[in-house]
């Protein structure tokens, strides 16, 4: 069956200093043709992946988180057959790290709601985004996953657009300077990493992370390890889910509406060893609840020898 992917770019380099460089790479890599659709004046173009496979390029006036209930109609309405959704946009923040390519899926962890996520396809964009900053010598620079969270609900958003858009949605950024943004080759990365979208054929298992840090490098390891990863999917930081909302029945019912907005479900559970009591006592409840098997995080520094591989 033929699969799509769109992909959005804010052209307005003082709103996003990444997009508008990461779409003229495309275009200059890539045949892109005119489809016919248009958002925001400009016209949509496409790229043929093979085998019937094909890519939107959507260009945007502004970020489109930053106007979400302004683009949500347009967006159902256009591209609700594609198997996935990219947002290409800069990261930052305080505190935030310097010279990195980040990749997330969507939600509002705080308030229990999730995107849609496709793992096998988030998957092969984070492995394809390791695999060219390699290939294009950018070692100073690192691929690194981040806690599922949705930039709307900062510009006003309301978290209960994520669900109206059924399609698995992902950011993907460069962080966290205006040096990193500008810089050609981690622009490039992404422009290669994103036509490789349908390209791994490997299935690997899904786990639910929960606990760590926004930036958890033993995740990040886990999905680009060389020979066993783990798949990209919702990874639920320490911060939003040590509250009471994730504890108890309802706990389990909010972590069951997470588990099932991902394509294929879980084969198994991961905790930080940090994480509170409460949401261990939980994540352990759930394993048992789904019958999958649960490890602790320094099992996936590792993941050829954990139970999730002995399992396949």
């Amino acid at each position: 069956m033929d699969k799509k992917a769109v992909y959005f770019f804010c052209m307005d380099s003082t709103k996003d200093e990444v997009a508008p460089l990461v779409f003229e790479k495309s275009r200059e890599i890539l045949e892109l043709s005119e489809t016919g659709m248009e958002v925001d004046g400009y016209p949509v173009l496409e790229y043929k992946a093979g085998d019937g496979d094909t890519i939107y390029y959507v260009r945007t006036s502004t970020v489109i988180c930053m106007d979400y209930g302004r683009y949500l109609p347009e967006i159902k309405e256009k591209f609700s057959d594609c198997d996935l959704a990219v947002m290409v946009n800069w990261h930052g923040g305080g505190n935030a790290p310097d010279k990195v390519i980040c990749i997330h899926t969507v939600g509002d962890v705080s308030s229990g709601i999730f995107g849609k996520s496709e793992p096998k396809l988030s998957t092969n964009i984070a492995r394809a985004l390791e695999k060219h900053r390699q290939s294009l010598g950018l070692d100073d620079f690192k691929v690194t996953t981040e806690a599922t969270h949705w930039s709307g609900v900062v510009y006003g958003g309301k978290a209960e657009w994520i669900d109206e858009y059924k399609v698995p949605f992902l950011d993907v950024e460069i962080g966290s300077t205006s040096e990193s943004y500008n810089n050609p080759a981690a622009v490039e990365v992404i422009a290669r990493a994103l036509i490789e979208v349908f390209g791994e054929s490997g299935e690997f298992p899904t786990v639910l992370y929960m606990g760590g840090i926004h930036f958890e490098d033993t995740i990040t390891n886990a999905v680009l390890h060389p020979t066993h990863p783990v798949s990209l999917t919702h990874i639920l930081p320490s911060r939003w889910i040590e509250t009471e909302m994730y504890t108890g029945e309802t706990g389990i019912s909010h972590l069951m509406d997470c588990i099932n907005s991902i394509n294929g479900g879980v084969q198994g559970i991961v905790i930080h060893e940090k994480l509170g009591k409460e949401q261990r006592e939980l994540a352990a409840a759930l394993s048992e609840r789904l019958g999958v098997p649960i490890a602790k995080r320094k099992a996936l520094k590792s993941p050829e020898n954990t139970v999730f591989y002995a399992v396949r």
